[in-house]
């Protein structure tokens, strides 16, 4: 007789011959990648959801990345254990060690990555969750029309196996998280619809439910302009401001006021550097 399994079988079992055990940890999504933060690209994160429970073997699964043609892979991590939280909505979260300084309190991963995501993979690509064969469970692609590879995988996570369109964007490098909008126990139907930027800044999760807030720069009040260059734009940019009363620029010091504490405040900012 036929063996059947609940989710995925990679072979069935015929006339007593031992049968393939069931994948359990198929029914999984990238709920979050964190690409970089302050434009360090060495701290990075993804964040796996559950969709549902008893998918906590990953120990057969890995993370891959794919450059914009959907081709050189790299592989960010292949799994080797399980995690221990196996109900539906639980996290694995895989960081790498560069993350380790950017987030209050210091993160506690799940897992490290073995490579992190290429820079050269940033502004278009994809990212999957993959079984150790390569059968894609989940893809995430991005970059909108640059990005020309496959966007598709098995019918487990999206019911017509097509995840694309790709995210129309880059990864996000300064703290943002590109968040999958959807539930725990929801399907793929879109990467383009089912993504969004988090605010500023972004919380990984991990498989214990911890929480980890990304820490940022402070700003830079002399940058005005925002081109990473302290410069006589920035003098004009915030006099501009200043006389116009528009506070996104003008407001140097705590307080809401475009007044003239803020002029004093982009002053001594200005001579004394960044931040």
């Amino acid at each position: 007789m036929f063996a059947i399994a609940v989710h995925v079988m990679c072979l069935g079992s015929v006339w007593g011959a031992p049968a393939a055990e069931p994948v359990t940890f198929d029914l999984m999504q990238i709920e979050q990648v964190v690409a970089g933060v302050n434009g360090d690209t060495t701290a990075q994160a993804v964040q796996l959801r559950m969709r549902d429970a008893f998918q906590n073997l990953v120990g057969k699964a890995r993370l891959v990345a794919y450059d914009a043609q959907g081709q050189n892979p790299i592989v960010l991590i292949d799994f080797t254990t399980s995690v221990p939280g196996g109900e539906l909505g639980d996290r694995v979260l895989v960081i790498s060690p560069g993350m380790l300084a950017h987030t209050s309190p210091t993160v506690t991963p799940d897992f490290v990555f073995d490579n992190t995501i290429p820079a050269s993979y940033l502004d278009a690509g994809r990212i999957t969750f993959e079984d150790d064969f390569g059968s894609v469970f989940w893809s995430l692609a991005y970059g909108g029309a640059n990005y020309t590879g496959p966007t598709t995988g098995l019918l487990v996570n999206d019911p017509d196996g097509e995840f694309g369109p790709p995210w129309p964007g880059p990864l996000p490098t300064t703290g943002h998280g590109l968040l999958f909008q959807g539930p725990a126990g929801a399907p793929s139907a879109s990467n383009a619809a089912d993504y969004a930027l988090t605010p500023l800044p972004a919380v990984l999760t991990n498989n214990a439910g911890e929480s980890f807030t990304i820490t940022l720069d402070p700003p830079c009040y002399a940058d005005c302009d925002g081109n990473g260059a302290l410069d006589i734009f920035d003098f004009l940019c915030f006099q501009n401001s200043f006389v116009l009363g528009e506070a996104y620029a003008c407001d140097c010091d705590p307080d809401p006021a475009c007044d003239i504490f803020d002029f004093l405040c982009f002053q001594n900012a200005f001579v004394a550097g960044c931040p």
